[in-house]
């Protein structure tokens, strides 16, 4: 598992805060809020950037990269592990495939089946953080912040990064020793600025209005297939956290029954946990610690 470095995540293509996607996603919001509510205002932006939820953010990003180099790197299985695993399995029950496809096919066929299986494990292990009592609490972290910016996405507990770096590694090598196997290693991946065409295509480019104030919806249609900015912000609101849980489909949540349409909840309602919750994380000690204190304290009743 290789880790950029703060400054390589704003250059990288694959990255959710490449520069390229986050002035793309600065013209939109500035376009929606002067259409919206009016021109902008030096203190509005201010009070914006620089409240303690957006600091508490800028600190712990940094602080998220120096863990995730020292201590969870190091320990993760990589998707090259897996997938030499997977190919030595099916080895051992049957002479490799080698099926005569068109390169192209193996292409999109490799880029749509990361892309499509990556989505939905991420829909599935999200909804099991919402779900299971136990990983809630590590969760509750990402959903402390009251106010939201590019960099909440980053508001992860360690126990979390490591759940989506193993669902990663596994879905990623599974898919590849499958199709080396099937296929041979004629493997690569379409790509755009280096990364899943289809994810940036889909994903990228309104990727950062997720964790903002601007509620740009994609229509009552369109959000029944893709995840719309807004429907992640409905997703940080007190009374519909546990609804929209897909990260790039919505199809998912209209399938299992986890949707919700913008249109159908206000945007009155408050970002976050509820009264008094952003102080119990309003650090990085406290980020860290506070899930296995709620846990031993769910041990002790029981």
């Amino acid at each position: 598992m290789a880790i950029d470095t703060p400054l390589a995540l704003f250059m990288n293509g694959s990255s959710r805060i490449f520069w390229g996607y986050l002035i793309v996603s600065t013209v939109i919001a500035i376009g929606w809020y002067v259409f919206k509510v009016g021109a902008i205002s030096a203190p509005t932006l201010k009070a914006y950037w620089f409240n303690a939820d957006s600091k508490l953010d800028y600190r712990y990003f940094i602080f998220n990269w120096v863990f995730k180099a020292l201590f969870i790197a190091p320990v993760l299985l990589s998707a090259n592990t897996v997938a030499l695993w997977t190919l030595n399995w099916l080895n051992s029950v049957s002479e490799p495939l080698f099926l005569s496809w068109y390169y192209r096919d193996i292409m999109v066929a490799y880029t749509l089946s990361l892309f499509v299986l990556g989505d939905v494990s991420r829909y599935w292990l999200h909804r099991w953080l919402h779900t299971n009592r136990w990983l809630w609490k590590f969760h509750q972290v990402h959903h402390s912040a009251e106010s939201l910016n590019p960099l909440t996405f980053y508001r992860l507990h360690p126990v979390e990064i490591m759940l989506y770096a193993l669902r990663n590694a596994l879905v990623a090598g599974v898919v590849t020793g499958i199709f080396v196997f099937c296929f041979g290693a004629r493997l690569n991946l379409y790509s755009v600025l280096g990364g899943n065409a289809f994810v940036v295509i889909l994903f990228s480019f309104t990727g950062n209005l997720r964790h903002s104030h601007i509620r740009l919806s994609y229509g009552r249609w369109l959000e029944r297939l893709l995840i719309s900015p807004a429907q992640h912000q409905v997703h940080h609101q007190q009374k519909s956290m546990h609804k929209n849980l897909g990260s790039v489909f919505a199809l998912w949540d209209w399938m299992f029954g986890t949707l919700t349409l913008s249109q159908h909840v206000s945007s009155e309602d408050k970002f976050g946990l509820g009264q008094g919750k952003r102080e119990k994380y309003g650090g990085i000690i406290k980020i860290i610690i506070t899930p296995f204190f709620d846990i031993y304290n769910i041990i002790k009743r029981n």
